[in-house]
């Protein structure tokens, strides 16, 4: 059980607060999120949140599908609170006196997963085909890292119910993920800032479809690998998709999101040194991506020839509590769809 002082955190430093954009249609909801007042944690304290985050990190942590596997119910490992002055806020904590205060039932602490039968090992996982409109030119390529097991169990990219990737998306371009409510008929506290209501739901492939058709494509970082549970530093003995060759099948990909920075980063820095080192790359104007990248600009003569953009992402996965809902959809909209849907937009005005 966690406690409120050990999980709640000041909001972000160095993420402003940006003028609302929002796509026309969209419901009228709170637009400032107030600051969460701090509190000392104990030792203890910190143990038991440390279970709880875990626990959730083991349900999803972030991207894709490709086989079905054990099924596992999504379920937040968080609740909102207010800022202490009746204001909403959507900053997720347990209360200070060990009183759960989960809307949900939290997350199973373990994952079974197949094993081969021979050796003992753990299956080796695949990520989805790359999905991208064959009458749409691609302009973004956005990259999970590899499915986790709930993905797997939806056949869904990012299909765990709390992970913020597709209700970012719908908040972008003008539709609704889905109801967001738990078994019991409880609504998700996140649902209360997202920007469209029920009328706006559109099933999953239609979704696909609304991404794509906007020049957007997604895929995976790693194609195969073997892992216990969905967290990506437990990801072994993997191999990478072939990122550089969609691009060059793709030249018209001005730039490359990893949508769960931290381990994805240093992945595709691993994976693709080479590429970084042709200085086609170079980072995001986003402080994430300039702290993760920089590293190659000695090497590159400071990205003087790059044509693609890497953005390091503020992380979807329902583990990074670390940032609010309202926090990564702003980040989001700025570096990754506003930017991706004025490409878009200049590209059908090209095409008449």
């Amino acid at each position: 059980m966690m406690t409120r002082s050990a999980v709640r955190r000041s909001p972000r430093r160095g993420i402003a607060k940006k003028e609302d954009s929002r796509p026309t249609g969209a419901t009228t909801t709170t637009t400032s999120t107030p600051r969460a007042k701090r509190h000392k944690s104990a030792p203890a304290a910190l143990a038991s949140a440390a279970v709880g985050m875990g626990a959730l990190a083991a349900a999803d942590s972030c991207s894709t599908a490709s086989a079905a596997v054990a099924v596992v119910t999504p379920c937040p490992a968080f609740v909102q609170s207010s800022a202490g002055d009746g204001s909403r806020t959507s900053r997720y904590f347990a209360s200070e006196s060990g009183r759960e205060l989960f809307s949900d039932p939290p997350a199973a602490t373990s994952i079974p997963q197949e094993k081969d039968t021979k050796t003992g090992k753990l299956k080796r996982t695949q990520s989805f085909q790359p999905r991208s409109s064959p009458d749409t030119t691609v302009h973004t390529l956005i990259l999970g890292t590899h499915p986790s097991v709930t993905s797997l169990s939806e056949n869904q990219y990012f299909g765990h119910t709390q992970n913020a990737f597709w209700w970012i998306a719908g908040d972008c371009l003008g539709f609704r993920r889905k109801a967001g409510v738990n078994a019991e008929g409880k609504p998700y506290k996140l649902t209360e800032y997202v920007r469209y209501d029920e009328s706006k739901i559109i099933p999953y492939d239609e979704q696909l479809r609304v991404m794509t058709g906007k020049g957007f494509a997604m895929w995976d970082l790693v194609k195969e690998c073997e892992r216990e549970g969905s967290l990506d530093q437990n990801i072994k003995n993997e191999e990478p998709n072939d990122i550089r060759g969609f691009c060059s099948n793709h030249p018209s990909v001005k730039r490359i999101v990893l949508a769960n920075g931290g381990t994805t980063c240093t992945m595709f820095n691993r994976y693709f040194s080479d590429w970084w080192l042709s200085g086609e790359l170079r980072p995001g104007a986003n402080p994430e991506s300039q702290k993760a990248f920089s590293k190659y600009a000695k090497r590159t003569d400071g990205f003087r020839n790059a044509r693609i953009d890497v953005i390091s992402a503020l992380p979807v996965s329902p583990a990074a509590a670390r940032y609010t809902y309202e926090q990564k959809r702003d980040s989001w909209e700025e570096y990754v769809y506003s930017v991706g849907l004025k490409d878009h937009e200049q590209t059908m005005k090209g095409q008449k």
